[in-house]
């Protein structure tokens, strides 16, 4: 493979989840979309999901040529192998929300190389906003808009983000003594980790990596982190589909966070 220019694949991959984006709110708004279940356990799927994958197929694998994908809604290309370019990507993380109308939904792709998280991004289609992470050795880069982002710093605790599903059945916010709050996408949790609207969030999983990858780019690129229920950086890989139990967000909070739920 030859070198990536991570700089010139960033801008266009910020152009294709726009345009990912715009697909998405161009079917609302032909009025007739088409709601389907997938495998009983695995929830809808929308013709704004295909939409949306189409345009990242279309603008994204000739970014980087012989890169892998791995896609929620289409069929891998080729095998994945270790170390070789692959694409992570859930065109529209959030359909549940979606289809109910909640605007909690988002489009997140990430890009793996040499086994490393080293690019993603996050488009919030009712928000027009995109945030982007770059990560390459000891740079990292998180962008909103192209506008270099702050990097998180450290101070207390005041808001956690987690999923409906916990919030509303599980009644999560009562074993945990900050504001909670309830999201639904990963894309739009991790975007409000990443910006500090939330100092962590907290899922209990499981999730895919599809679901995580753009947004713990951007995270990282931010100086926030992802670790696992033992307080350790929580390795991604292609290979790994499924995602345990993690806490995202500033380092200091996340740790904070585990310590409560360990007692």
């Amino acid at each position: 493979m030859p070198v990536i220019d991570l700089d010139a694949a960033r801008v266009g991959l910020e152009a294709a989840v726009r345009e990912a984006a715009q697909a998405i709110l161009d079917v609302v708004a032909g009025g007739q979309m088409q709601v389907r279940q997938k495998r009983r356990w695995e929830g809808p799927v929308t013709d704004a999901d295909h939409a949306a994958d189409d345009v990242l197929h279309q603008r994204l694998m000739p970014l980087i040529p012989g890169a892998h994908w791995l896609s929620e809604e289409s069929k891998q290309d080729t095998p994945l192998l270790h170390g070789e370019p692959t694409w992570i990507v859930d065109p529209l993380d959030g359909t549940r929300e979606f289809v109910l109308g909640i605007p909690e939904y988002g489009v997140t792709v990430g890009l793996f190389v040499d086994d490393q998280l080293v690019l993603g991004a996050l488009a919030l289609p009712t928000e027009g906003v995109v945030l982007s992470g770059l990560i390459d050795g000891e740079r990292r880069e998180a962008r909103r808009d192209g506008v270099a982002m702050i990097s998180l710093g450290a101070g207390p605790i005041g808001r956690v983000v987690v999923s409906r599903n916990d919030y509303e059945r599980r009644r999560i916010q009562l074993h945990i003594p900050w504001e909670v709050y309830p999201c639904g996408s990963s894309a739009m949790k991790l975007a409000h980790a990443a910006d500090g609207s939330a100092d962590v969030y907290f899922s209990t999983g499981p999730r895919s990596i599809w679901d995580i990858a753009g947004g713990v780019a951007v995270l990282r690129a931010a100086g926030g982190e992802v670790l696992g229920v033992d307080g350790e950086p929580l390795a991604l890989s292609p290979q790994q589909q499924g995602v345990p139990a993690f806490v995202a967000g500033r380092i200091d909070a996340c740790r904070e966070l585990l310590t409560l739920i360990r007692r």
